[in-house]
């Protein structure tokens, strides 16, 4: 290189005014000797960076696209796609996602619980949003407010919505909350799968941190099937996302999003962030598809949602239940029917405060998870619901098969007692 450089000096200077002079280095040496271009540069002018153009996409660094990603269990597979990770990848997901994010405040009647506040998902245009139930939840499984209301903002919005909770999974920390907007058609979130991802995966995450709204937080998939059981938590079993955004109290029930800006799970806080800083978990979707798709899928004037919230009955649970709840039956598995929305199809359907849901379409279920297997496809359908409740008449429990329509002019028939 050296002797090279001092020809093509004396070839400069001999060659001065005239042509202009070019020196051939060999494909060899360039390779070895010409600096790769950086993969990240700054956009900040006062740092001495160059900056790319649309002419160098070959120094961009290749992605995964996680719709055609092959599932954690045969990443072998996985193929990368044929677009470039560029400095507007991650602007362009938040730019899909963000107008679907919602701020949401617990409330106690018309005034807001003090620190109280969490984030959501909009997953239907009609006003419904996805979220966690610890944020409509204290930690006595209580409302917050006697009629579930919270205090919802979105993006666009200048002022606060009232919201109330219509569906809620309490030991699958999931809520679903609706809104009734003025606008014609909300804006969504499109819901990807979980099931795709896998580790090293880009993970983005929004919510309210410390109250500041629309945060975006930016990180990677650690862990795709995390269980409960490595948590230390106890309970029914679940898996959950591992990544290293930074997830609080008060942005818990936000959307963690793919790169393409879809879903992919429901931010929940789970461990002590102090002890463990860059730890954070979320629900897979596809671990509650169940609750989500019917209202990815329904279309008016057909109700998504039961209009109940619920719990599971436990050993542990079991004597408090009994203690408050004059109709709970005697009995230790099932799911607990905490409260019923007035007007929902349950209360249509005849299901009160205090029963415990033993079957779902003819199928035995001992818990919530259970139960979302079970569950099948009820958009537009009707479920058959069997749940046991201590019976006043009889001094004893009774079953009482119940039928679920989700048509809202339809009024399911009255229940019919059919065993002691």
């Amino acid at each position: 290189m050296a002797g090279i450089a001092v020809a093509g000096f004396g070839l400069f200077h001999a060659n001065a005014g005239k042509s202009r002079p070019s020196v051939s280095i060999p494909a060899q040496l360039r390779k070895e000797f010409t600096p790769a271009l950086p993969a990240f540069i700054s956009l900040n002018q006062r740092r001495h960076e160059v900056l790319l153009s649309k002419s160098l996409q070959t120094s961009l660094i290749r992605c995964f696209d996680t719709n055609n990603a092959a599932s954690a269990k045969s990443e072998e597979k996985a193929q990368p796609n044929n677009r470039y990770f560029g400095r507007d990848t991650i602007a362009d997901a938040v730019a899909r996602i963000a107008p679907a994010v919602a701020n949401i405040y617990a409330q106690q009647g018309r005034v807001l619980y003090d620190g109280k506040i969490g984030s959501g998902t909009l997953i239907h245009e009609d006003g419904y949003i996805l979220t966690c139930a610890h944020v409509v939840f204290d930690t006595t499984n209580a409302v917050y407010s006697a009629d579930g209301e919270v205090s919802v903002r979105l993006q666009d919005m200048e002022k606060n919505i009232v919201g109330r909770v219509v569906d809620a999974y309490v030991d699958l920390d999931i809520a679903i909350i609706k809104i009734n907007s003025s606008s014609s058609s909300l804006p969504t979130a499109k819901v990807g799968s979980s099931n795709k991802l896998r580790p090293g995966d880009w993970a983005i995450a929004m919510g309210s941190p410390l109250s500041l709204q629309h945060t975006i937080m930016l990180g990677i998939i650690s862990c795709v099937h995390r269980t409960s059981h490595e948590l230390g938590l106890t309970g029914m079993p679940m898996k959950y996302i591992q990544t290293d955004c930074a997830i609080n109290p008060e942005n818990s029930g936000g959307p963690l999003c793919n790169v393409d800006g879809e879903v992919v799970g429901v931010n929940v806080e789970t461990m002590n962030v102090e002890k463990a800083p860059g730890v954070s978990f979320a629900v897979p979707v596809d671990f509650i598809s169940a609750i989500i798709k019917p209202f990815q899928n329904c279309q008016r004037p057909v109700r998504p949602d039961f209009g109940w919230v619920m719990r599971n009955v436990s050993e542990e649970n079991f004597e408090a239940l009994k203690k408050y709840y004059p109709t709970f039956p005697n009995t230790k598995e099932g799911i607990f029917v905490h409260k019923v929305i007035e007007g929902s199809p349950a209360d249509r359907a005849g299901i009160r405060t205090g029963d415990v849901v033993v079957n779902v379409n003819l199928k035995r279920v001992r818990n919530i998870k259970e139960m979302m297997d079970a569950m099948g496809r009820r958009y537009g359908a009707t479920v058959m619901v069997t749940v046991k409740r201590a019976d006043a008449r009889f001094g004893k429990d009774s079953f009482f098969y119940l039928s679920i329509n989700f048509k809202e002019k339809d009024v399911a028939e009255a229940s019919t007692l059919i065993e002691a």
